[in-house]
This record gives structure tokens, sequence and C-alpha cells, in this order.
């Protein structure tokens, strides 16, 4: 398996979300070799906190990841310690960021790498023309150039030195999360050429065509490692039989809403790419997926899909039938939240195509019809001809959620289950 994972990359950002502006020729073949799951929702949209989701398959308030700048506590699953478990031979390339606030951090061999073998990685950074890495000692490794560079070129070392055994690398990515400075050697996109979204403000729009410009140049960047990856593979003949995964830890506003980055309930920050593609393993050819998946499901759904046991105290769902065939569970609703702790913390449940979300009194804040108000223009929540109905059968599931996932929500708020 070789898991991707950019930082920061939106899913509107996509061919298979039918975006013509990126030129990104490997994601285009990723996507018609595989499954695109277009709606593919994050448990936390921050980068630790998610991350943290990816590897123990549990909510962040769960592991104990609720914000950054936190380290994963050592008693909780990892998707790498099972397969490790499992006979494969594990490694982890670039930023971690579960391992506290250092940066850009060592991490010594041992626990605290949370079952990978191989480590060529650092903390957290986002210096990527500066940037460093460490091995198995604390001496820093600086090597010249872009940093996806080499980091594809370790990976690609690691697939070759590990072609003959079951193979589970990481490779995690800083771009496209800022700083937006795309290599020299980068696509080069003209800000004039962007039309922004509906949800973008008139007053934002030249602000948001020049990030976006910056934005889509790191895209292209690491499109282009992606397709040295995709080659790779079918060099050493391991294409028909590796899992890849391209995946993210959370979003980009960029612009929408009049917002920049993440860590806010709206699709461009809460919804993330999810693209598989394994030929042997019966995933399906050029489909466009629309069951919802949560960021909690992928640590169950690929260790059963590897075969590998999957620990008891997983919250996620196990959809590898759904990922192989399309006839498996789906999810009727999926749950997400964000700014735990903070005055700014709220709650979501995207049921179907409807979109709940709460604050921390248990008040609905935002109300979204997705199928008939995508850019998440229109805030029926304020809107009095609402009907009662459907926000209230919003805040069941929402309510069922809490529940189901052991949230402690303050006693105080709506959103107590008695």
């Amino acid at each position: 398996m070789l898991f991707i994972l950019p930082d920061q990359w939106r899913p509107q950002t996509l061919p298979a979300a039918g975006d013509k502006d990126l030129v990104a020729p490997a994601l285009k073949r990723l996507s018609a070799e595989g499954t695109a799951f277009t709606r593919c929702y994050v448990t936390n949209p921050v980068c630790s906190p998610s991350r943290a989701t990816l590897i123990t398959g549990r909510y962040p308030h769960a592991c104990r990841m609720p914000r950054n700048g936190l380290q994963l506590p050592l008693d909780q699953p990892s998707i790498a310690a099972q397969l490790k478990s499992a006979g494969y031979r594990t490694g982890y390339i670039g930023k971690w960021h579960l391992d506290g606030d250092a940066r850009p951090g060592f991490v010594p061999p041992g626990e605290r790498r949370r079952g990978f073998d191989y480590w060529a990685a650092f903390n957290r950074g986002h210096f990527y023309y500066k940037s460093e890495y460490y091995r198995d000692a604390p001496d820093p490794i600086r090597p010249a150039g872009y940093e996806p560079d080499y980091q594809t070129d370790l990976a690609i070392d690691f697939i070759k030195q590990n072609r003959t055994s079951p193979f589970y690398l990481f490779l995690s990515w800083g771009p496209p999360h800022t700083p937006r400075t795309p290599p020299s050697r980068a696509r080069r996109y003209d800000p004039g050429q962007f039309r922004p979204a509906p949800n973008v403000p008139f007053a934002y729009e030249e602000t948001a065509r020049k990030n976006m410009a910056a934005y889509y140049g790191l895209c292209s960047s690491l499109d282009d490692n992606l397709g040295r990856l995709l080659a790779t593979l079918d060099e050493l003949k391991l294409a028909d039989n590796t899992l890849v995964v391209f995946n993210s830890d959370h979003g980009d506003m960029l612009g929408a809403q009049g917002l920049e980055f993440k860590g806010v309930p709206f699709d461009e920050s809460a919804r993330v790419p999810l693209i598989m593609r394994w030929p042997a393993g019966g995933l399906r050819r050029g489909v466009l997926e629309d069951a919802l998946i949560s960021n909690a499901d992928l640590m169950p759904s690929l260790l059963a899909l590897c075969g590998a046991e999957i620990p008891g105290a997983v919250q996620g769902r196990n959809h590898a039938e759904l990922m192989r065939t399309g006839e498996g569970d789906r999810a009727e609703s999926i749950y997400s939240y964000g700014q735990l702790g903070t005055p700014g913390e709220w709650r979501m449940v995207v049921r179907g195509l409807d979109k709940l979300v709460v604050n921390t009194k248990g008040e609905t804040t935002h109300l979204y019809n997705l199928g008939q108000d995508p850019f998440e223009m229109r805030n029926l929540a304020t809107e009095t001809g609402t009907p009662a109905r459907t926000r209230d059968e919003l805040k069941a599931h929402l309510r069922a959620w809490v529940k189901r996932v052991g949230d402690g929500v303050d006693p105080s708020s709506g959103l107590k289950v008695r």
C-alpha cells in the first residue's frame, strides 16, 4: 500500500471534481484507473487531529488529540502497528505532526513512531526549500532542492528495496499548505484564468485569483511527483497489486466565504479528496462514488482490504466491501467537529445532502441542502420558513453520533445525551 497525503488539498481542486484549470495528468490517470470518493469528510479539519484519526481510526477527542501541538498517546491503536504484525514492511516519509509542537522535531525510534520501521521524517515544518528530516539519529539531514522532490526520491527507493515483500508506505507531502511558493520548475498559472466560485465575495476575488495561481502551481508540482511514483510501480510490475490511496488531512477555503485555510465546517475545509486504485484487489475503475465516508473509516477499511486485524477500539466503519464493489454498507450520516475548547467550537452532521452545524449550546448556526446549494450560500438556519422537521431529524442524528463516539459535550449544551 502506498498512502499519499498532501497537506491542505481541497476536494474541489481535482480533475475528478471537474476542475478544468488544474493540469494534473497523474491524478487524472489515478482516477480513471480507480475510484474517486467525492464525499469524504474529516473528523476535524486541522492537521494533528485529522492525522491522528488516520493513524488510529478514532475521533480526535477519543485518541486525545483535539488540537495541534499534542503527542499521540502510546495507548492508541495504529494502522502501521497492525500491518507490521501482519508481515508488512512499514515506512513513513515527510511531515508527521503527531509528536507535540517541536519544529522540525526529531521523533526517536520506538513507540512514538507508532509501528513505522523505516523513518525519513520530521514532526512539523513547511520549509520547502530549506527543509530537514531525520532518520534514526537526532542529526538533521538537509537535502538540497524542493522538499516533495527528495521525499519522492526516498519513496521510490523504499518501494524498490521492498518490492519483493508486502509494504505499507505513508508519504506525507507538505504542499499545497502555505507558504504558497511553487518551485521554479512548476507549471505557471495566470491568476486571470481563474473564475472564483460564487461563494468567494466580489471584494476578495483578486486576492483569491492570486492565491489560486500559486496553490495550483503547488498542486501541479505534486502531480509531477505522483506521476513518478506511478511510473515506478509500472516499471517494477507492482501497479496491479499495490493499493494506492490519495487523501488529505483537510481542505483549504482559498477565499470561499471570504475565508482562508481550514478549521471551519464548510465543504472546502472539512471535505477532502479520496482516490483509491487497486486493480488486483477488485477496486472499481473510473468510478465517482458519492457514498459518505469519514476519514475515521479509512484505517479499518484499509486493514480489512489488506487482510489485517482491526483493533476493537477503532471507531471508524469498515467500508472495504463498499470500496470494492459499491454494494457494501453505506453510512447514513457522518460526524465532524472543530475548534474544540474555544468559543468557536462547532459540531456538524451531514446526512444525505443535508448539513447541520451547531455551536456549544446546541443551537443551529448553519443548515444547508448541498444538492440545491453546493456552495453553501443560503443558510437555512436563518430562514423562518425552514421546516423544523429537517432540523430536528438532523439534530437527532447528531445526538446519536455524540453518544456513539463518546464525545464529551458540555452538559449545559443542548446536545447532552441522557
